[in-house]
């Protein structure tokens, strides 16, 4: 059986797709969000764009540069205005980053300066600078 350049042409493409698919996943898993290149911060709301669908994007800061991440699900029932979340990136390279739908606490006024490497509620947002007066009105334990 004889496979015609269009198969050919068809199965090779696929092939190749699936093997930059995987490779991507890997570079992620392995290189760019593993334990050690891995950080968190916070990241606040700023537009909401349109492209097939509302895109809401977010700000968040690193050193002195400012970067955005967007994301399509998730927010329809929230406060969009006054939202902050936190947001994973990779300390290698900064630019690429995973909104993750984990509100701030109000309280939470900064992420530690080189952001926080353990994922910050699972700390109770140790190395935060807190609004202890807030927290103090709302009898809530300061960390």
């Amino acid at each position: 059986m004889r496979l015609s350049s269009r198969k050919i042409i068809l199965y090779t493409g696929t092939t190749v797709l699936l093997i930059m698919i995987i490779a991507t996943r890997c570079l992620d898993f392995f290189f760019f969000f593993n334990e050690d290149n891995r950080r968190y911060t916070i990241g606040t709301f700023s537009d909401i764009g349109y492209y097939r669908g509302s895109i809401c994007k977010f700000n968040y800061k690193v050193g002195d540069s400012i970067y955005i991440v967007d994301t399509r699900f998730g927010l329809h029932d929230k406060d969009l205005k006054n939202l902050r979340l936190v947001v994973k990136y990779s300390n290698k390279w900064v630019e690429h980053s995973e909104l993750l739908l984990e509100v701030v606490p109000k309280w939470v006024l900064a992420p530690p300066k080189g952001g926080w490497e353990q994922f910050p509620p699972d700390i109770n947002w140790k190395g935060a600078e807190l609004d202890t007066a807030y927290m103090k009105k709302m009898n809530l334990e300061i960390p």
